[in-house]
């Protein structure tokens, strides 16, 4: 089965040739990249979009971002253990805790 033909005021019949620098040309391929669609779409899209236009998140942030979480949901228990008082056992999950944090701030500054 044929794909539906597209009313006439949907078709794109008219081309506009723009020139860029090589730093405007580089800046739209880094951020279509980051969108994953072409430079044409990415400029199209940030042309007519009322909406900025998102960027895909790479696998390597999306892992960092899923260690803060983890970080953040260990510093909340350490947190409710020590306003219940629960101090004999929280000193260990401090510990590990900074160890954490010492990590990512070694990630993050190299």
């Amino acid at each position: 089965m044929a794909r539906p033909k597209k009313e006439i005021d949907e078709l794109r019949i008219h081309q506009v040739n723009i020139r860029l620098t090589k730093i405007e040309y580089e800046f739209a391929n880094r951020q279509a990249e980051l969108a994953g669609l072409s430079v044409t779409n990415w400029l199209r899209r940030a042309a007519f979009s009322k909406r900025p236009l998102k960027l895909r998140v790479s696998p390597m942030h999306r892992a960092y971002y899923k260690q803060l979480i983890g970080i953040s949901n260990n510093l909340n228990q350490i947190a409710r253990k020590v306003n219940r008082g629960e101090y004999t056992k929280i000193h260990s999950e401090i510990v590990q805790a900074n160890d954490l944090l010492k990590k990512i701030n070694k990630i993050f500054t190299n």
